[in-house]
């Protein structure tokens, strides 16, 4: 009981402090809608159920609002998207956002094994065994997938997706 007090109060202090909109930064506008097209180019097994395609933000949450709002109304394959923030590993996401900062090693080994597209920011995601990197080249988001790592957990992307993708091989860690 007092752990799950603890974290509706560390919720409920997380989105008091949240950034709104208009203090977002344009890397992570961009990185929302990256977000919400991943979903639009990623196949979930059958075995996912039903309801809302959730998408967890580990953590501190950079966005403020802006992902709330860019996936808002949007449906994908007859599916409704929902966006969450999560202070430890939550079963339910189907894609798992830790941005830098966040402890990646915990929600990796969580969602090891899984249906769920990870997708991080610090310079050793994918050799930590995540799916999807976000990096800036000359100021402009881009992003790396590790495809090996994606088709093991269940997850397929769409070949559209991977052409604009630098792929990574699988790390040998991961393997």
């Amino acid at each position: 009981m007092t752990r799950r007090l603890l974290a509706v109060l560390l919720l409920a202090v997380a989105a008091q402090s949240r950034p709104a909109a208009q203090d977002v930064s344009k890397e992570y506008r961009v990185k929302a809608a990256f977000l919400y097209n991943f979903v639009k180019f990623v196949e979930w097994p059958a075995r996912t159920g039903p309801g809302p395609i959730v998408i967890c933000v580990a953590g501190r949450n950079p966005f403020g609002s802006i992902l709330d709002d860019t996936i808002r109304g949007e449906t994908v394959r007859g599916r409704t998207l929902e966006a969450r923030v999560i202070l430890e590993p939550d079963a339910g996401c189907h894609v798992t956002f830790v941005p830098m900062g966040a402890t990646a090693p915990a929600y990796l080994r969580a969602a090891r094994g899984t249906p769920t597209l990870t997708v991080g920011e610090s310079l050793d995601f994918i050799q930590q065994g995540g799916l999807v990197r976000f990096y800036l080249d000359g100021g402009t988001v881009r992003f790396e997938i590790n495809r090996d790592g994606a088709e093991r957990s269940g997850v397929r992307i769409s070949s559209r997706l991977l052409q604009l993708a630098r792929l990574v091989p699988n790390p040998p860690e991961a393997r």
